[in-house]
């Protein structure tokens, strides 16, 4: 057994990780009915994820592409001017596109994808 054997070994004998399996499985099934429901209806990546297309891909990235490279100077910019770290002003620009990315969405968008 190399390095990375002894370290999945050691993984599995945790007591801890025995644990925390254990308690995922229990809470998973405290879960009420209604939470898929709900997780539908708060988290729209849920509906969206699974009919989403390869071929929407380089389009998508296309555009992500071109918002970061408006989001960075201007981050930066607003960062000297406000005098906080640089670091501080591009974590807070990316940060609220990936919550947007998960909980939000136009209904116009979902309606194109599934054609209701």
């Amino acid at each position: 057994m190399g390095w990375f054997g002894n370290k999945v070994a050691k993984i599995k004998h945790d007591p801890n990780l025995t644990r925390a399996v254990r308690g995922v499985k229990y809470a998973s099934k405290e879960l009420r009915a209604g939470t898929g429901n709900w997780m539908l209806k708060k988290v729209p990546i849920v509906q969206w994820l699974p009919a989403y297309m390869p071929k929407w891909l380089a389009g998508d990235a296309i555009a992500g592409i071109s918002v970061g490279l408006l989001l960075v100077p201007q981050a930066v910019t607003y960062s000297a001017l406000a005098g906080v770290p640089i670091q501080t002003a591009l974590l807070s620009s990316w940060l609220p596109g990936m919550i947007y990315a998960i909980t939000g969405t136009s209904k116009g968008m979902l309606y194109t994808q599934y054609q209701y």
